[in-house]
């Protein structure tokens, strides 16, 4: 990307040019190697994976957020309820602070 600004007199036409084969080129060397070929290899499997996938419906999706959001509520209930016992335990019970 650099080469981009350091042919900055040039036409922007070149200077694109310039940038698009510098990325072919590295595609190529990148597609040459071992790694760059197990790199396709994971990105051609992880789709084929991503084709298998089953989504859930609209009423399935809807049912499990609601679950969630109850409960993350019952939840945060309990949070603040253990919050305000152990509050009055400690100010009221154990400091004698009112």
């Amino acid at each position: 990307m650099g080469a981009y600004y350091q042919f900055g007199d040039w036409l922007q036409v070149a200077r694109v040019g310039v940038v698009l084969g510098g990325v072919v080129v590295a595609a190529l060397i990148a597609l040459t190697t071992e790694a760059g070929r197990s790199a396709v290899l994971f990105a051609k499997g992880a789709n084929i994976e991503r084709q298998k996938m089953v989504w859930p419906s609209r009423r399935e999706a809807m049912q499990v957020t609601g679950v969630v959001v109850l409960m993350v509520i019952a939840f945060g209930l309990y949070l603040w309820l253990l919050d305000s016992l152990s509050f009055f335990g400690i100010y009221d019970l154990i400091l004698g602070v009112s």
